[in-house]
């Protein structure tokens, strides 16, 4: 006799949480029973309206603590925020009713923002045998997986850098928002210093990184410009991090992401016994791939490490 669907609530109903949502339904070891967004326009809605498949019953609630008073939830995916101070509040109360959490928030990943608040909330999903995991297409797979999966194969690894070349132009709005499309170089500058502008995420995909290969940051560096066309205003982001460990710079991280990148890809290269240098042609499909990573790692959550765990602790 199989396993019983996991019971599964989707946190955000933006474009992302809306995939999430229609990937649920097809997936026969998950079941959507509950759905949450904080717009008044949605609140009360079935999510059969939105995503078609959800059952009937599934009305939209305006906040976690609501949704979960009227349905039993195992596990949610939390598609809200970038930012790991907009979910605790959040990831407090999935604690609290025991459930687990697998989040598209990319300061989630890894302890770079809060390593104080992280520490915290591991202790108490630990006691409440809940796991909470920051995933996504980058960071969660592209830029530190990815490395992880491809260093299992070396007997030793003594640099990593990863490259990935996205064409903002065939991405969703809000992306190309993100990295600046159509302002100008002013207004870049501002927006980066205000950090509502660039990738979130660089930083934890080398503390990933350094995780899983047993390294130490000794410290971290990281730089944002604009790519501009030519009348002077911005196609979005050239963006790099640099870790070093031991004094070298050991990790490097390069991401161009702009209106009209050509050639996108994804390479990896490391120094290493033996050798690795691998391109994903075409590179990886950032929105398919970040809702790809949620379900999957929502259907192993069951037997997942309990506490606040890393896809370096999970899937590496």
């Amino acid at each position: 006799m199989g396993m019983a669907e996991l019971r599964v609530g989707v946190v955000g109903l933006g474009p992302i949480g809306l995939e999430v949502a229609r990937a649920i339904v097809t997936r026969r070891e998950l079941c959507i029973v509950a759905a949450v967004d904080v717009s008044p326009e949605l609140a009360g809605r079935s999510l059969d309206e939105l995503v078609p498949g959800a059952p009937a019953d599934v009305k939209i609630a305006p906040s976690l603590d609501a949704a979960l008073s009227v349905s039993r939830v195992e596990a949610i995916a939390l598609t809200t925020t970038s930012r790991f101070a907009g979910i605790v509040a959040d990831l407090e109360t999935a604690i609290r009713r025991r459930v687990h959490v697998a989040s598209t928030c990319e300061e989630m990943s890894a302890p770079a923002i809060d390593p104080k608040m992280w520490a915290v909330l591991d202790d108490h999903a630990r006691h409440a045998d809940v796991t909470l995991l920051g995933t996504g297409v980058n960071p969660g797979f592209v830029m530190d997986r990815l490395p992880l999966q491809l260093a299992g194969a070396c007997i030793s690894v003594s640099r990593v850098r990863v490259d990935r070349v996205v064409d903002a132009a065939k991405r969703r709005g809000p992306l190309r928002k993100k990295v600046g499309e159509g302002i100008s170089v002013e207004e870049f500058r501002a927006g980066v210093a205000g950090k509502k502008l660039g990738h979130v995420g660089l930083r934890e995909s080398a503390l990933l990184i350094a995780r899983g290969l047993g390294w130490k940051i000794d410290d971290y560096q990281e730089t944002i410009d604009p790519v501009t066309g030519a009348d002077g205003k911005c196609l979005g982001i050239r963006q790099r991090g640099t870790a070093i460990v031991g004094g070298q710079p050991k990790i490097e991280l390069a991401l161009d992401m702009y209106v009209g990148a050509p050639n996108p890809h994804d390479r990896v290269q490391l120094e290493a016994d033996p050798p690795m240098d691998v391109t994903v042609a075409g590179g990886t499909q950032g929105d398919r791939a970040t809702v790809g990573t949620t379900v999957n790692a929502l259907a192993r959550m069951r037997s997942a490490p309990r506490g606040f765990v890393t896809v370096a602790d999970v899937f590496v």
